[in-house]
């Protein structure tokens, strides 16, 4: 029974509701059409934002080759990483690269080209954000009284400058913030496939910066997994070089000594004369030897730099990434349909009581 009547309100208490809408529907009407009003001035007064997106495969060594084969091909399936990698640097490391101070600050000094307010601009990063960024009227109105009362001094960067990663001010932490916030960098687990985002006022600046992001990200891992190979490399280097003027110099006083004895039948001076032969012919394995190891790690070096393929090269967007002017439109008509009826209905509730 009690089941009954509850059943019997709630219905009620809808059929309260429709008729209240149907009685108020005017009203809900033309605050629906003052909401659609209200987002359409919202929605042309946000700037617009234009988003370039660069696709890239990174190579990925492994060395789990014996990790069942069958078995490593479904948990990829799943999503799931069975594989052990030589490098310290994951593909699932990227995003934390970006995101790193030093690799913020040297984006922040890249020189980039586009337009503002119709004008052709040439500048950094770090100025292009500081100087050249479009507001919704609404942040100028409402930081109006804050910039009279504590007027702060922007400071630009000079073209060819860098920011220094470790002594940055209040204003350069802030702008660092903002373009890694621009910056969105996020990886496919099962396909190891890496998505670089680059949000921008710009739709030229902002490919300029995703070519950019992906350049320095692809130079920074190479430099990681090729910092050993190259360091061999110079030090094999440098004493194949050292071998080589031993064995010119071996040479060199091997020929002397033969012309300048050239016909002596003396023991003294066949001995002295196959001893420097045997000097050389030591100076030569050995300049041999290092000759040979110089190339395995040029070979080495070769094998360790990593190959990024590019699937999607950044292209410059035509269409605005946002604001959305058509989820503007429909979120404030909701907002504004519901608020009516949510009002409508503590306003009748609070003159019945």
């Amino acid at each position: 029974m009690e089941k009954e009547n509850g059943s019997h309100g709630k219905a009620a208490d809808l059929v309260a509701i429709v008729k209240l809408i149907w009685e108020k529907r005017k009203r809900i009407i033309l605050n629906c059409f003052y909401g659609g009003v209200l987002s359409i001035i919202v929605a042309f007064s946000i700037p617009k934002e234009y988003k370039s997106e660069v696709i890239i495969a990174p190579e990925i060594t492994n060395t789990a080759n014996g990790i069942a084969g069958g078995l490593g091909a479904l948990a990829s399936m799943a999503g799931i990483n069975m594989e052990t990698e030589e490098e310290a640097i994951y593909p699932q490391l990227y995003p934390q690269i970006v995101a790193t101070t030093p690799f913020l600050c040297e984006l922040a000094a890249l020189h980039v080209e586009g337009k503002y307010k119709k004008d052709s601009i040439s500048t950094n990063v770090f100025n292009y954000l500081t100087e050249y960024q479009r507001e919704p009227w609404w942040s100028k109105v409402l930081s109006a009284p804050f910039k009279l009362i504590k007027r702060d001094k922007k400071e630009l960067l000079e073209d060819g400058a860098t920011l220094d990663p470790k002594r940055l001010n209040r204003q350069q932490q802030k702008l660092l913030k903002e373009l890694n916030e621009r910056i969105s960098v996020e990886l496919d687990k099962l396909t190891s496939v890496i998505y670089v985002d680059v949000l921008m006022q710009d739709a030229g600046i902002a490919s300029m910066i995703a070519d950019a992001v992906t350049e320095n990200l692809q130079e920074y891992v190479t430099n990681y997994r090729t910092a050993k190979a190259r360091k061999d490399l110079e030090n094999t280097k440098r004493m194949c070089d050292e071998a080589r003027e031993n064995y010119y110099a071996a040479q060199r006083a091997y020929a002397e000594y033969s012309d300048q004895h050239m016909g002596m039948t003396k023991l003294q001076y066949l001995v002295e004369q196959d001893r420097l032969h045997e000097e050389k012919d030591l100076a030569f394995n050995l300049y041999n030897q290092f000759a040979q190891q110089y190339d395995m790690c040029r070979t080495k070096l070769l094998e360790k730099t990593p190959v990024v393929v590019l699937l999607q090269p950044s292209t410059i967007p035509y269409k605005a990434a946002s604001p959305k002017k058509m989820m503007i439109g429909l979120l404030f008509v909701f907002l504004s349909f519901f608020g009516t009826i949510a009002w409508l209905l503590v306003k009748d509730r609070i003159l019945e009581d």
